[in-house]
């Protein structure tokens, strides 16, 4: 890295929010074929309907113990290691703490649980995170690749039998995959050449991750796995194709993207997803765009989100029909927007849907999304959350209370955002106009999301004037530069400033211990 360049000045900016954010460096996203000017016609919704499954943020912790300490120094608790068996402030619960990763017993219940509510789901997804936050002791790779292996045999046991979930489950790659945490080197990177430093390429993630998904993908993507870090494509169901992308080549805690010179297309993944999504358009399919780490986030480059968004704007609506990720922990959702084009229903071209975790940290309740998509179109007609009440698991007698939280349609539908048939799928428009909703009646309509988005969690934070606007913001900011929480280099918008992230990301190098936490949480509250 060059510290005084460009690269050492991304880093101050994005990982630790202590300088402006530098300017998009120009790059026009280069496309076999121009945009056609006449698009197939949109197909009408057809009035059927087939069920999707998505699960993100695992985060399985195989050494939490029921009655151990769950209001620990450390990062994340209910260990023993972490545990004064003399002196236990508040024991963990058999099920799980909102301090603590996700118990085995938790992921259990909740798979048990799934095929009771929707018997015939088409396809499931898991959009990353399977290993848990102890991102300070992740080495040596048998142990990250252990836990891996074994929360995959334990999803092949329910999605292969045809007694439990009995569908194909398609991954993707999260940042906690790697071992270290977010390391993901591109093909360019100079790995130091120590035969004990060979861990560092990943070849050894990637063939574990090839091996774990066999049997829901065909041996021809397995084969690819291996060799295009972890993305591949499949065709769950005629007519649409899954493209599944490693993410972690935009994230901003992945230090390898920093070497000097930083490349624009760290290895080729936009350009093999243009490559993929000009397939789907010579045959006239559908695509939908999975991964971890969403173009939208505050952890995503702005570069990489800006090229993004332009292989977004060329192959929507007619190819990109759905995009889902995770990483955020949260219950959340994106609008992508031309170019160069007010924020306006008629401009919103895309959607990013980002599922809620699994896991309960940090202070939220699990949870997992159900979507009910038209089997013609491949459009998304209504989101489903599923949460459990983790406050209320000591009055658990049967395990754990999982229960539809909302549906999207039944919550957001309003005068300002209609939908005026069950048939009506939720279009990048009608979201956008459920984002205006929030600012027309911030006490009803933004409530409601905020209250979701934390999967109605008893420890849901207040949001002032000022946070619902950085909130609505994140809505409308599928591309990361349209974010209202950092700072950039020059002032746009008339002028306005920028605010600060409203809390910590939840993925990010958070270090800090759960007493410490809680402390600093109380005095912020206090001082509002």
């Amino acid at each position: 890295m060059t510290v005084s360049g460009r690269d050492g000045h991304l880093l101050c900016a994005a990982v630790m929010n202590s300088c402006p954010y530098p300017e998009v460096e120009p790059w026009n996203v280069t496309f076999p074929k121009p945009k056609p000017e006449q698009l197939p016609e949109h197909k009408p919704s057809s009035g059927r309907t087939f069920n999707v499954l998505q699960l993100s943020d695992w985060h399985v912790d195989p050494e939490y113990e029921p009655g151990s300490e769950a209001f620990c120094d450390k990062p994340i608790c209910c260990r023993p290691a972490y545990t004064d068996y003399t002196n236990i402030t508040q024991p963990a619960s058999l099920w799980g703490e909102y301090s603590c990763d996700t118990p085995i017993s938790m992921l259990e219940s909740m798979l048990e649980f799934i095929p009771t509510v929707a018997p015939n789901i088409a396809f499931g997804i898991l959009t990353g995170d399977v290993p848990p936050h102890e991102v300070w002791s992740t080495l040596p790779t048998t142990k990250t690749q252990l836990i891996q292996d074994h929360s995959y045999s334990l999803l092949h046991q329910h999605f292969d039998s045809p007694e439990l979930v009995n569908t194909m489950l398609y991954p993707a790659v999260g940042n906690h995959e790697a071992a270290p945490t977010n390391m993901f080197p591109v093909k360019t990177s100079k790995i130091p050449i120590e035969n004990e430093r060979q861990y560092l390429r990943l070849h050894w993630l990637y063939h574990s991750l090839a091996q774990s998904w066999r049997g829901w993908l065909s041996h021809h993507t397995i084969s690819h796995i291996e060799q295009d870090s972890a993305s591949y494509v499949a065709r769950p169901v005629a007519g649409l194709k899954l493209i599944s992308l490693n993410t972690n080549f935009c994230y901003t805690m992945n230090w390898w993207l920093y070497e000097h010179p930083m490349e624009k297309d760290p290895n080729g993944i936009l350009e093999w997803l243009i490559e993929q999504l000009q397939e789907s358009e010579d045959k006239g399919e559908r695509a939908w765009i999975i991964g971890h780490i969403a173009p939208g986030d505050i952890t995503c480059f702005h570069d990489y989100s800006n090229y993004f968004q332009q292989i977004v704007e060329r192959y929507s609506p007619h190819v990109i029909t759905g995009q889902f990720y995770g990483h955020t922990h949260k219950d959340e959702y994106q609008v992508f927007y031309r170019r160069g084009e007010n924020q306006t229903a008629e401009n919103a071209i895309s959607m990013a849907y980002v599922a809620p975790s699994i896991t309960p940290f940090d202070e939220i309740n699990p949870g997992f999304r159900m979507y009910q998509v038209d089997a013609e179109t491949f459009e998304v007609v209504d989101s489903i959350t599923y949460v459990a009440d983790l406050d209320q698991a000591p009055n658990w007698l049967n395990g754990p209370n999982w229960h539809v939280e909302y549906s999207a349609r039944e919550a957001y539908n309003s005068s300002t955002a209609p939908l005026h048939d069950t048939r009506t799928p939720l279009t990048p428009a009608w979201w956008h106009n459920v984002s205006v909703s929030m600012e027309e009646e911030s006490g009803v309509m933004f409530d409601k999301y905020w209250n979701h988005r934390v999967k109605s969690s008893p420890y849901v934070p207040e949001c002032d004037e000022e946070c619902q606007y950085t909130i609505i913001c994140g809505i409308r900011a599928g591309n990361s530069e349209h974010r209202c929480d950092y700072d950039p280099d020059v002032l746009f918008n008339g002028g306005k400033g920028r605010r600060k992230p409203v809390e910590e990301h939840a993925c990010g190098i958070n270090m800090m211990g759960v007493k410490t936490r809680r402390i600093e949480q109380q005095q912020q509250q206090q001082n509002k």
